[in-house]
């Protein structure tokens, strides 16, 4: 038998050779899609933050057009879901301080007790824990007055929808 005869069959090498690379390459990829459903899950997360902002605009719009605009404190005690046409179809509802371990990763729930909105993210590889440690991203409708003037009380001018504590989540 010649060489040539003894050599046309793969050796146990060089399929273990394209084996790991096959693995590395898996991995890699596998790594790369966690991370952009990573980046998808954000991204929806702060879609539905715009919504909510745009919704108070339009809620604030509503009071000024009816002259109303002394209602405006209330929006400040309001669920900000509320204002969207229907809820996320992720949101819970409203609960009392639930244990955050309790609430299904992925979620939204308005917490009735502190007032806060709350993200619970299903991928937050990258999230970093708020001063709680826990990976909740909470927001809460704030008012902004005008200093009181003498013998009157402050004056609601305006209403925020912003985080509790900024959170720091750098997927990108």
């Amino acid at each position: 038998m010649t060489a040539l005869e003894r050599q046309t069959g793969s050796t146990l090498l060089e399929l273990a050779v394209a084996g790991a690379i096959i693995g590395v390459l898996v991995a890699v990829l596998l790594d790369q899609l966690m991370r952009y459903q990573e980046i998808a899950e954000k991204t929806v997360m702060e879609t539905t933050v715009i919504n909510m902002r745009t919704g108070l605009k339009w809620r604030m719009a509503e009071l000024m057009a009816s002259d109303r605009m002394q209602d405006l404190g209330a929006v400040a005690q309001e669920n900000p879901v509320d204002w969207l046409a229907a809820p996320p179809p992720n949101y819970l509802g409203p609960l009392t301080a639930p244990a955050p371990d309790t609430i299904p990763p992925g979620s939204w729930y308005y917490d009735t007790e502190s007032r806060q909105l709350v993200y619970r993210p299903d991928r937050a590889r990258h999230l970093k824990p708020g001063p709680d440690g826990e990976k909740l991203i909470r927001f809460r409708v704030t008012a902004t007055t005008h200093p009181a003037e003498k013998g009157r009380p402050p004056r609601v001018e305006g209403v925020t929808l912003s985080p509790v504590v900024p959170y720091d989540w750098p997927v990108f």
